[in-house]
């Protein structure tokens, strides 16, 4: 008998067996955040959010995993479905790089309760930011077969909401989109995220091509950083253990700074799993007479390099030291090209001022399915006012809008610095 082995999708999963030294070999490709060791970490954290993975596999030792995560009530604002709809939490709080909400929507949402969102199933990792099938083999129909499996069983069990946040618009995304769009859901516009492709010999070619304004930008962040009286310095692995509450502490101030909120046991409780797992973390530290007043934690898989967490004590190095620039963009990538990688992936936050330092923008999207079918029309409405929002949240505006000025600072809108 021949043609190819047939795919088995099963829904409701808890996380496959794989260490991290296994996600390496199995899961090469695929973003940290989407593996075992993470999201285990993750589901320690958030006990809360209850495991509800799809997972496929064909073959032998082939394995995709979807993560999802049942909310039988309503979570934080960004694991909140409503959020994408323009609903604003009546806490102030803001989604990750935050828009200006409809106020006329958000209070028609706020209008029809919980009851038709709640229990929902959140796809991706939910301290990751990152909503994608993590997997060691690929067909055509692979995402359409998770999706033509997971959602049905959902609504069988009672789930109003399947919410998928953040599709990263790499190669192979565009399926999992469709998949949801076929299942009766609708996608928008959520945002921006940036890396960097490592395609000079070295820091110093690289630097040489860029145009003369960016190679100034990235020159006069470091000169800045200086004045500040910040040093950079590394600390790899265990040497990590002394600085985890201190760095979680830096990152929570930064999202606080932003409108977002966030747990410092959270980050700890991360950090810390990976560390306990042997994976490549390094933290990039900035001390001031003495004292650790900037952090960004950075984790290297295979041939990228993922800057995650970063925080700063403004109130230590001021607003527009250029530490953050300093500490997220030039240090991880003079050290990506002394190692020989690939590409570097800093996640969403701060994009314009990314940009203007060479990096690529990569859109992001999100896509919602509701039980309800006489909801979706409505639903999908106000998803697409949402994600207008979104767009000049991230600097996409009309021509007729007068230019929001950039934060020379950096990190202004960094909440989620690499999720």
């Amino acid at each position: 008998m021949g043609g190819a082995p047939r795919v088995v999708v099963r829904t409701g999963q808890g996380l496959p067996e794989l260490d991290w030294a296994g996600e390496l070999a199995q899961l090469t490709d695929s973003w940290p955040y989407l593996g075992p060791t993470w999201l285990a970490a993750s589901e320690q954290a958030l006990p809360e959010l209850k495991p509800w993975h799809t997972v496929a596999s064909r073959a032998r030792g082939e394995l995709a995993l979807l993560p999802g995560y049942l909310m039988d009530s309503p979570p934080v604002v960004d694991h909140e479905p409503r959020t994408y709809l323009g609903w604003r939490a009546p806490s102030g709080e803001e989604v990750c790089c935050g828009a200006e909400t409809n106020t006329s929507i958000s209070a028609e949402v706020d209008a029809l309760g919980t009851d038709p969102f709640f229990p929902a199933l959140l796809l991706g990792s939910p301290l990751g930011y990152r909503t994608e099938v993590a997997y060691n083999f690929w067909t055509p129909e692979l995402a359409s077969a998770m999706i033509g499996a997971l959602v049905p069983a959902a609504f069988e069990q009672g789930v109003r909401c399947v919410v998928a946040p953040w599709i990263s618009a790499r190669r192979g995304n565009d399926a999992l989109v469709e998949a949801l769009r076929a299942a009766g859901g609708h996608s928008t516009f959520w945002g921006y995220e940036d890396f960097l492709s490592l395609d000079a010999a070295d820091w110093s070619a690289h630097l040489a091509a860029l145009p003369l304004k960016k190679r100034q930008r990235i020159k006069g962040d470091v000169r800045r950083a200086e004045a500040a009286g910040v040093r950079i310095e590394r600390v790899d692995g265990d040497a990590i253990r002394p600085q985890v509450a201190r760095i979680a502490e830096l990152t929570c101030l930064n999202r606080e700074k932003n409108g977002a909120g966030e747990e410092p046991g959270h980050i700890a409780r991360v950090l810390t799993a990976l560390l306990d797992a042997g994976a490549d973390v390094r933290a990039y530290l900035g001390v001031k007479d003495g004292a650790v007043v900037a952090s960004c934690v950075v984790l290297r898989k295979k041939h990228r390099l993922f800057p995650k967490w970063a925080g700063f004590d403004y109130g230590a190095i001021g607003e527009r030291s250029g530490v953050y620039f300093a500490l997220v963009l030039d240090a991880p990538v003079r050290d990506a090209y002394a190692e020989g990688l690939r590409t570097v992936e800093f996640g969403a936050g701060a994009h314009r001022a990314k940009v203007l330092r060479g990096c690529t923008p990569r859109a992001v999207t999100t896509a919602m399915v509701l039980a309800d079918p006489g909801l979706r029309a409505r639903a999908a409405a106000w998803m697409d006012v949402f994600g207008a929002s979104r767009r000049i949240a991230f600097g996409d505006q009309p021509k007729t809008t007068a230019p929001v000025p950039l934060p020379l600072a950096g990190g202004g809108d960094s909440c989620c610095s690499g999720g």
